[in-house]
């Protein structure tokens, strides 16, 4: 069976790909993936339903298809309540489905889970499927293996490498839908990615037959995540492909280090590799402005104009303390106001670029570079006394 390749999304600060193949051995593929753009944030989910239990295609299908419908429709202003809540609902969800077709009784899955919201990954995952985050060439794997072969590396009675070839290897300790229901394991605090940086989900399938200096090997190497998420899967299919395989890779870009608060490991080389190609970058930039501004000059004002009379602001003047001062904030003369009484109450109309709608992974950065306007400015137009922006509410673009 050819491999299930879902085609890269470009977002605001990532782009992503998706693969699932059957494999060279088993006659059905039980995994099951996603990605989904919710209220909560953006979703990436990997499910390996349990081969040796019934309806393992149906457990995975079952908690990826809950976890998207949670996040799409329950708002939580806390991420990991968000996680653990959804944890919950998909493990609900799978009773369900048991109670409703016996043969699935015992039917279970493993699961990963990524939530990117405001630049950061938050992670949680149950049973033995695996997060791997590549930065700076650094390569860590993020999640733990809730299996018998685990509990004895964690207690010391076997090493890393003896795991990887012990016979009770395959023997969960923990996945979604055993009873009682399992907690999930959440990470204690969330990534803060770099530009370049990557988040591998992926199930026994894949890691079982490419060794992690192999993994790390292949996310290290130049080019686009698509080649080398490929060449995971060829790798894993040359090797016996004894399994069903399933990954997803995210490359996160753009990534605003004052929102994060996080600079590059290797900031001194970081700093020489790009000082040159700043200078370049900078002199294209103001030849390429000057261009633009020659060539739109004679229709920026026209174009203002007809800007302005679509979009206004109004400001109610009976209860502005100082309307000097929200005149000094929008850059604006008296005569650019617009007065007028409505029921007896006086109001002052100002012209503004747009009025948007925050949404639930909007921030002030982003919003910052897409419109051209500095953060500060906007922070005062808005009224707003931190960064934090609140989902749901109008936002004035001056």
């Amino acid at each position: 069976m050819d491999t299930q390749i879902t085609k890269t999304r470009e977002l605001a600060n990532f782009h992503y790909i998706s693969l699932t193949d059957q494999g060279c051995v088993r006659e059905n593929n039980e995994d099951y993936l996603g990605y989904f753009d919710t209220i909560n944030g953006h979703v990436f989910v990997v499910c390996d339903g349990c081969g040796g239990l019934p309806c393992g295609e149906k457990a995975s299908q079952t908690v990826v298809n809950s976890l998207k419908f949670f996040f799409s429709n329950f708002y939580y202003k806390d991420p990991f309540q968000a996680i653990k809540d959804a944890f919950d609902y998909a493990q609900n969800r799978m009773q369900t489905e048991e109670e409703n077709d016996t043969n699935c009784y015992g039917m279970a899955t493993t699961v990963v889970l990524v939530l990117i919201r405001y630049n950061k990954a938050y992670y949680a995952h149950v049973g033995d499927s695996r997060i791997y985050y590549f930065s700076h060439r650094n390569f860590v794997r993020l999640t733990k293996d809730d299996s018998y072969v685990q509990k004895l590396v964690d207690l010391g009675e076997i090493s890393e490498e003896e795991a990887e070839n012990h016979p009770r290897k395959n023997e969960l300790t923990r996945v979604m839908g055993m009873k009682p229901f399992c907690k999930p394991h959440i990470c204690k605090s969330p990534i803060d990615p770099n530009d370049g940086d990557l988040l591998l989900l992926c199930i026994d399938g894949l890691y079982n037959m490419v060794k992690e200096n192999d993994l790390k090997a292949t996310l290290a190497r130049r080019g686009y995540i698509e080649d080398k998420g490929m060449d995971l899967m060829k790798s894993a299919k040359n090797n016996g492909g004894f399994d069903n395989i399933t990954l997803q890779i995210i490359k996160f870009y753009n990534v605003d280090y004052e929102k994060t608060g996080q600079k590059p490991i290797d900031s001194r080389f970081s700093i020489k590799k790009t000082n040159s190609l700043l200078i370049i970058l900078a002199a294209v930039v103001i030849f390429m402005a000057g261009i633009i501004f020659a060539l739109k000059y004679n229709k920026s004002r026209k174009n203002e104009q007809k800007t302005e009379e679509i979009t206004r602001v109004e400001f109610d003047l009976d209860s502005l303390e100082c309307k000097d001062s929200v005149l000094k904030i929008f850059g604006l003369k008296d005569e650019d106001v617009q007065y007028e009484e409505i029921s007896g109450k006086h109001y002052m109309s100002i012209p503004v670029k747009k009025i948007i709608i925050i949404r639930y992974y909007d921030n002030i950065y982003t919003l910052s570079k897409l419109y051209g306007v500095s953060v500060e400015k906007l922070l005062k137009v808005n009224a707003l006394k931190n960064k934090q922006l609140e989902p749901g509410d109008e936002f004035i673009i001056p």
